[in-house]
This record gives C-alpha cells, structure tokens and sequence, in this order.
C-alpha cells in the first residue's frame, strides 16, 4: 500500500524573522521539512535551525499525559486529577498572591486567552520574558529598507543567530552597502562578513561614544540591527540614534512571537520577571522556563503550575504539570519582528493526551466556573 505525504504550510518558530516552512507529514505525523519557496521572507531558503524545527515536535521528552506531585514525585495522572488540584490551589489564594508567566514563543491567541483568564480572576501580575527588550511600538526596518540601505549597522551576532536575516545582509552588501558589525568577542561570523568589525566591551559604552566615522554615515539610507542589549536601557540610546540621524531600525528578538506579545503581555526582564514570582505564592506557567533564567525565585512558592509542550528545567520544579500542543497542532498567529502577523494551521494531532494551550486554559476556566471563549 503506498503511503502518501502531505505538505502543509506553516512558519517557522525557531526565531522572529518569520520565515515560511513547508510541513512534511506522513501518517498524522512530521516527518521533514522544507523552505516555503514563494514564501516573502526566506524565498525558498532554510537555516539549519529552521530545517531543524520539527524536531521540537518529534522530541522525546514532549509531554503526553498531566503530571502531579505525589509523594515527593511527579507522577502521571489524568486530566480531571490534575486540574481539581489546580483549581482548588487557585482558589486558596487571594489574587495577589497568583502569578502567571505567559510566552513568546506561543501564539497571539493563546496570550489573549491567558490575559482574559487573568484578567476574569483580577490577577494582576502577570507578564512574560523578553530578555533586555523592552516593550515597543514602533515602525521597524523591512527587507526592502536593507535592500535599498547604504550602510547597516550590526550589533550582535546576526548573520550567525538569524541566519536569513543574515542572507539579506550579504545581499545588501553585494548591492553595494557598507556594513559595520560591533560585538564584544575578537571575533563573531558577522564580523567576517562585514567591511568593518568593531570590538566593544559593552553596548552602552558603543553606544555612548560612538566611533565619529559610523555616526557619519547613519543617515536616512542606513539601518541599525540589532539581536542582544546588555541592558534595556540600550534599546531607548539605540532608538534616540535613530532619530538623531534619521536612520531605520530592526530589533531581532529570539522568540518567534516576541513582538505579538507585546501587545497583549507586559514585557519583563530577569529582574522583572523575579520580582512577578517573589510577590507570590502560587505561580502558572505557560510556555516558559524561568527556572532556566531565575530558578532561586522558584523556591519561595507554595504551588507552581507548568504548562508546555515538554519536559524543561521549569516543569521538573512544578507540583502540577499540564502536557500542551506545540506550534505545529494548533491553529494562531505569530507576528515577526517586522510586525507582519502570519497564520499557522493544525497540521498534525497533539501526542497522548495533550491538548491545545486554549483548551487547557478554558478547562481550568470552567472548573471554576468561569466561561472563556476560544479566541481565533
């Protein structure tokens, strides 16, 4: 009998830029993937973490059943034990003494949905991680920008990080564009591409003393990327050089929907981010690994809730574990870094008994007798 494969499109989650990825399934399962070649983005090319993203789907250590703390251990359970549990521990503690930790890596719609629960709940603190960048609303740089710039400033490892924002660098740079990098190693992959390589110590110190022959050529016909600050301070110097010298500007954040979030989430540093969990008691959390990042703030909570797709430093803390869709098994949108919101369809079924983050969040919802409904 001959098996056939199917391919569905779908965006890849491994960054912000928001390239298009075509989804290789054979029997309800992914099997392999390839660059979406229309797509507007990538225009047919892969970076290694994007051929690589379905492996986040076929992981062994994705989570199938609901895990609960029993007896020192996380042990398997069922939906209705676990979410009982949760929905009796939520309602032991006042509002402010609850926390809820969103993601970036999650769409736009189950953001809004966790927003809503929180919001039905009077639960105020709440935010999720955007490393050192702050929150934005600002008009960024498009593709077409660096393909018409005379000079790019670089700060980080692009070309490395965000390999296909990094190829359109290299084409702006064939085109004639002059590009600086500056980064603190003596040596990065975009500095070996670039015209001029300028070591720092640190960004503010770049940016507060700026090498007279860089500001000279920021101008109008210039972009300014960037994919690391040592500080969220830096984001506001960077913005102000901009406008300064009329330049355009790409921040480059690691999680695939970074910026979506923005605009539904508070965006919160470590410190932020450990200040939310030491005003607690009772933390939940989807889609995130602060154990990863501020794991001391942890030992201070009563309860901690994880929800995720699989098995993370966070969740082997958490006396409640509930197993979550990943990015191929759900249908939402992801907004990239340059503010374009692009849909992502269910294209295979969740493994065991994982359900979509709506689904989990609107069944703790109605256990406590609150109606939420599925945002699409």
């Amino acid at each position: 009998m001959k098996v056939i494969l199917n391919v569905a499109h779908s965006i890849c989650p491994q960054c912000s830029i928001g390239c298009g990825i075509n989804l290789i399934t054979k029997e309800n399962k992914v099997v392999d993937t390839y660059p979406y070649k229309r797509h507007p983005i990538n225009e047919g090319k892969n970076c290694k973490k994007g051929k690589n993203c379905f492996n986040l789907i076929t992981a062994k250590n994705r989570l199938k059943n609901p895990l609960i703390m029993k007896n020192s251990n996380l042990s398997k359970s069922n939906w209705e034990e676990a979410l009982d549990l949760i929905v009796s521990k939520i309602k032991s503690y006042p509002p402010s003494q609850i926390g809820i930790i969103g993601s970036g890596n999650y769409t736009n719609e189950d953001m809004k949905t966790l927003k809503k629960f929180a919001e039905t709940l009077n639960i105020k603190n709440i935010g999720y991680y955007t490393g050192n960048f702050p929150a934005f609303d600002i008009k960024t740089a498009t593709f077409e920008d660096l393909d018409n710039s005379n000079f790019i400033l670089i700060i980080g490892d692009v070309i490395k990080e965000n390999p296909l924002l990094g190829r359109r660098i290299i084409i702006a740079s064939e085109n004639g564009a002059e590009i600086t990098s500056v980064d603190s190693p003596d040596r990065t992959f975009t500095g070996l591409n670039s015209d001029n390589y300028i070591q720092i110590k640190t960004i503010s110190e770049f940016l507060d003393n700026i090498d007279p022959d860089v500001l000279n050529k920021l101008n109008e016909s210039s972009t300014i990327i960037f994919n690391k600050l040592d500080h969220k301070k830096e984001f506001e110097k960077i913005l102000n050089l901009t406008k300064n010298t009329k330049s355009k500007i790409l921040p480059v954040m690691e999680q695939c929907n970074a910026r979506g979030v923005m605009k539904i989430l508070p965006a919160l540093d470590k410190e932020g981010i450990s200040e939310l969990i030491s005003n607690v008691k009772l933390l939940y959390v989807v889609g995130d690994n602060p154990a990863s990042y501020v794991e001391e703030s942890l030992n201070n909570l009563d309860f901690l809730i994880t929800q995720d797709s699989s098995v993370n430093e966070t969740t082997l803390l958490s006396d409640a574990v509930l197993p979550a869709s990943c990015w191929a098994e759900k249908t939402g949108t992801f907004t990239s870094t340059m503010g374009d919101v692009q849909k992502i369809s269910k294209t295979v079924p969740a493994p065991g008994n994982a359900l979509e983050d709506q689904i989990i969040i609107g069944k703790i919802a109605e256990k406590m007798g609150i109606e939420l409904q599925v945002i699409k």
